[in-house]
């Protein structure tokens, strides 16, 4: 699938909506996408190993938490996405759609902090200058995430219980949980 054909089939996704209770947090990321050599790539960092991070040294997408001073969730990724890795995404690409809320507690009705995740198409591949909070910059090929037979379990444990969740595993590099529940969307939306 080329990048032309990606913005057009996202352009007509239509953003699932949730409803939740009480929100308290809010975040925002970054997916975005680049016509590679080979086909689409994804963007995605590393996240710096830091401890009482509970996604320390986790692949994911740049972005964090909306601060009080940013007037949308848009903003709040645009703001993330500078901080993190050193690029205006405005400068260097164009907003194709923004993807469900993703909820990052286990309860539906009481949500610890909601995700906005934000999709952009880039004109070229940008120089990152990744600040403290990013281990790497990583590029997946969109055609392995898109290929159900790279999907491996990953078993992990959490508060004591042992769980079992899909991911992928890409040149060392695991994608799995609220990331993978993004991608999963955007994937969705693209096979339409």
């Amino acid at each position: 699938m080329e990048l032309k054909q990606a913005i057009q089939r996202l352009q007509r996704h239509e953003r699932p909506r949730h409803e939740y209770g009480p929100v308290q947090r809010r975040a925002a990321v970054a997916i975005a996408l680049h016509e590679g050599e080979s086909g689409i790539d994804v963007l995605m960092i590393q996240r710096a190993r830091r401890a009482g991070d509970p996604w320390s040294g986790h692949m994911g997408f740049p972005g964090g938490r909306r601060d009080a001073e940013d007037h949308s969730n848009l903003a709040c990724a645009l703001r993330e996405t500078r901080e993190e890795l050193g690029f205006d995404l405005q400068a260097s690409g164009e907003l194709i759609t923004e993807l469900g809320e993703v909820n990052t507690g286990w309860r539906p009705d009481r949500p610890e902090m909601l995700v906005s995740p934000f999709v952009f198409a880039l004109h070229e591949r940008p120089t990152f200058e990744p600040n403290y909070e990013v281990d790497e910059v990583v590029w997946f090929p969109l055609a392995f995430l898109m290929d159900r037979s790279n999907r491996h379990d990953h078993h992990w444990e959490w508060r004591g219980d042992k769980l079992v969740s899909d991911a992928y595993i890409y040149r060392g590099k695991r994608v799995w949980g609220l990331s993978l529940m993004m991608l999963d969307e955007l994937m969705a939306a693209l096979e339409r």
